[in-house]
């Protein structure tokens, strides 16, 4: 190996190291910010207002989907255009998708804040502590929070494409702690919803610019305004982008979908245990969104500069490590999750030992299709998968409503195994052909102690 090849390895090896642990970070954060939030608004508005704020602090999270997947989407495409030494490509790409998504966002939340005042709030939600404008209030200024936090998208992609993925990922996960601090603090000191939702507003605009000027002073080549926006880009980068809403569109199904149909079936009472039971087995999946994340923008590189060997080579990495923590994981929860499970739940639904041990087995079946998922993802290839998705989870819905009544929780269990097979069976089709793999070589290397350099 020459200096050249030793240096660009180096380099390589510290954007992972640093994209892997920014992206880890996030989960962590996701734990602080509940685990700290929950007793601190509860203990300061009590059960009912914290109840009433859950429910209005739940609406304007739809207005996410005026997003389109953009920022997503244009994250891969100036990946792959700042590889290919196509700067004028990526400013084109960002400011299209940046002018695309500013419009449809204002569009929606003008829309937005015209009905809020129209619903009668109190008697829809059966809030306890404020009226239905107050509630219009809340939710008006959480909606204008929410469309802010969108341009963050499109600025994230501007800091993956140019190798500063860590960098801006640690910026978010910073900016979600501080907003969610602010909010603690303003409800502490005796704050109404209001004024929390406008410590987020404030706290959240002052990171969107913040967020924005560090761009602008790391890469100075990437500049806001409507110059390099082309229509023929916005069409292009418009499929990939619905795309990208498939898989959120999918993982609501997976997850409402199945609460529905056991609700339907077997109770209430089979819906609290398979959703207990659903949420200790996928702990260990984290591992594999994580590894997914961060070795996004390399791969986006290396399709851009046409390195098809070191994309193989990352895929397997990924795989291998995704397979081998989410078994460790399994193993370890199908041994201690009894436990856990009683500690957490106490007495008040029963394990079923049959459902959480299948459970387990689509996790580790889940973690490899996740991983493995990145490769179509970072080219922008991803959208005939996400479709399937959908598609596949529909059925397994139909076939857990035939197997649960003779099988229980365990038919919706099974059902979602048979899921992840198709999946996993479908994915790694395509990313094998992307990286221009073999079923063969790649389980050979899957399996290998000492996985090629």
């Amino acid at each position: 190996m020459d200096e050249t090849q030793q240096v660009r390895r180096h380099g390589l090896r510290q954007r992972l190291m640093r994209g892997f642990g920014a992206t880890a970070l996030n989960p962590i954060a996701t734990a602080i910010i509940q685990l700290g939030s929950v007793p601190i608004l509860l203990h300061a508005w009590g059960a009912t207002k914290y109840g009433d704020w859950l429910l209005l602090s739940a609406i304007p999270s739809y207005l996410t989907l005026s997003d389109l997947g953009l920022g997503a989407a244009s994250g891969s495409d100036m990946s792959m255009r700042v590889a290919a030494d196509d700067r004028e490509g990526a400013l084109e790409t960002f400011q299209s998708s940046w002018l695309l998504i500013t419009a449809i966002s204002f569009v929606v939340l003008l829309l937005g804040l015209f009905f809020v005042w129209l619903v009668p709030w109190q008697q829809w939600l059966k809030l306890s502590s404020i009226s239905s404008h107050e509630a219009a209030e809340v939710i008006s200024v959480l909606g204008v929070y929410v469309v802010l936090l969108q341009q963050n998208g499109i600025v994230e992609s501007g800091y993956r494409s140019d190798g500063y993925f860590a960098t801006g990922t640690l910026w978010l996960t910073i900016q979600r702690l501080a907003e969610a601090l602010a909010g603690m603090i303003v409800a502490g000191a005796g704050g109404s919803l209001l004024a929390v939702a406008f410590a987020y507003l404030a706290v959240g605009a002052l990171g969107v610019i913040g967020y924005s000027l560090f761009l602008r002073r790391l890469s100075p080549w990437i500049r806001f305004g409507i110059r390099h926006v082309r229509l023929k880009t916005v069409r292009r980068m418009a499929v990939p982008a619905f795309g990208f809403m498939a898989f959120p569109l999918g993982y609501a199904l997976s997850l409402q979908g199945f609460t529905i149909a056991i609700g339907s079936v077997l109770g209430p009472i089979a819906v609290v245990s398979f959703s207990t039971l659903r949420t200790l087995s996928r702990l260990s999946l984290q591992i594999a969104v994580v590894i997914k994340h961060g070795l996004w923008p390399e791969l986006s590189r290396a399709f851009g500069t046409g390195d098809v060997s070191l994309a193989r080579r990352l895929h397997r990495h990924a795989c291998q490590a995704s397979l081998a923590l989410s078994a460790f994981g399994g193993s370890f929860l199908w041994l201690a999750g009894p436990y856990i499970y009683r500690l957490w739940i106490r007495d008040g639904v029963r394990f079923d030992a049959a459902c959480f041990h299948i459970l387990l087995l689509g996790v580790i079946v889940n973690s490899v299709w996740e991983t493995s998922s990145v490769i179509p993802i970072s080219t922008n290839a991803h959208c005939r998968i996400a479709m399937v998705y959908s598609g596949v989870i529909f059925l397994s819905l139909g076939l857990a409503r035939v197997l649960m009544p003779g099988l229980g929780t365990m038919g919706a269990a099974v059902a979602l195994l048979a899921a992840d097979g198709c999946m996993a069976a479908i994915v790694l089709h395509t990313a094998l052909s992307q990286v221009a793999d073999t079923p063969k070589r790649f389980f050979v290397a899957l399996f290998e102690v000492a996985p090629e350099g």
